[in-house]
């Protein structure tokens, strides 16, 4: 491993802001949760007394999700930081195919383990490429690119071929943000022996701090997988809340409706500032953010405009990601635009 690399820049930083402006009230946008989150009852004390059992979360996560997972982690990103040592124990090879935007910790996490990285622009060209590792994001973080049956039944093809010709090849599948298009997940039918999907609470429940994610897969990994997440990966009190989310049906539709009403608003009313101060006639988004692309200098300018107002966003190389306001946010950002 290369314990000298520097890890990558994250949002959701909103304490290193505070410390460095001390302005207050702030308003977080960064980090693409759903700002309008399950609201978590006070647990039952003896949570705290209890050695985690994830039975009941697995069973709800049946449910929620259509199949078993294999695996739960502290949140996808401990999943993430295993599935190098786990996939060389496979012995595979070293070629690892990660988008050139995406979550930069799948490419972090690769090459922490030494692993050779080469970024894709296009989805598309894995079909047409030598690679023994691919990564995809679906939808996109924060490309919003989202990935159809168009493409998922070629790759998985590939994939098929590739398994009954002897050949170690793998396909990890980021599906964080997918729990707002449910129909396209790629769980609506049964993956490849050699591919590994991940899913998150942290987005659309907006639990992030219940540090919980799934992985699915292929039954003979999870031993394997059990070996690197160690004995207890995740709290008690947290096993608890998340299954009552998954479980909770009536809030989840509730939670769609709001979202769509909640996208009609910032089109309508935030998307048109942004552009016009981007000098960026359109965006990419997904129901729970919006991304723009724009120069290095005006992305900073934008961010750095909206931290003297107390707004805290996402900033990229040469992009900036706003996350969804609460229906009661909307004014505090819609003022703090007009008065950028």
């Amino acid at each position: 491993m290369y314990f000298d690399l520097t890890p990558p820049h994250h949002g959701g930083d909103l304490q290193e802001q505070q410390q460095q402006s001390g302005q207050h009230p702030w308003l977080d946008l960064s980090s693409a949760c759903n700002r309008e989150p399950w609201p978590v009852p006070a647990p039952d004390p003896r949570c705290w007394y209890e050695l985690p059992s994830p039975e009941r979360l697995f069973n709800a996560a049946q449910e929620y999700y259509g199949q078993r997972p294999i695996a739960v982690g502290a949140g996808t990103q401990q999943l993430i930081e295993i599935l190098p040592p786990l996939l060389a124990s496979q012995d595979i090879g070293k070629r690892v195919m990660v988008p050139s935007m995406g979550y930069q910790e799948h490419a972090f996490c690769w090459q922490k383990w030494g692993y050779q990285l080469h970024q894709y622009q296009y989805p598309e060209s894995l079909l047409h490429n030598d690679w023994d590792v691919a990564v995809i994001i679906n939808p996109n973080n924060p490309g919003g690119l989202l990935l159809g049956q168009d493409f998922r039944q070629p790759l998985f093809q590939y994939l098929q071929n590739a398994y009954q010709q002897g050949e170690q090849r793998w396909l990890i599948i980021d599906e964080a943000f997918i729990d707002v298009y449910p129909q396209h997940s790629w769980l609506t039918q049964p993956l490849p022996a050699n591919c590994i999907l991940l899913r998150s609470v942290g987005k659309f429940f907006g639990l992030p701090g219940a540090r919980i994610g799934f992985a699915f897969g292929d039954p003979s990994l999870q031993q394997p997988l059990r070996v690197l997440t160690g004995p207890w990966p995740i709290a008690t009190p947290a096993i608890e809340i998340v299954s009552a989310a998954l479980l909770d049906r009536e809030w989840q539709a509730r939670a769609y409706e709001s979202l769509r009403v909640r996208n009609q608003r910032f089109q309508r009313e935030i998307a048109p500032l942004v552009c016009s101060l981007l000098d960026a006639p359109t965006c990419q988004h997904t129901p729970l953010f919006y991304s723009w692309h724009t120069t290095p200098a005006k992305a900073k300018w934008l961010t750095a405009a909206l931290r003297e107002q107390g707004i805290h966003i996402r900033l990229g190389s040469d992009w900036v990601r706003i996350s969804l306001p609460a229906d009661a946010e909307f004014s505090h950002l819609q003022t703090a635009l007009s008065a950028v």
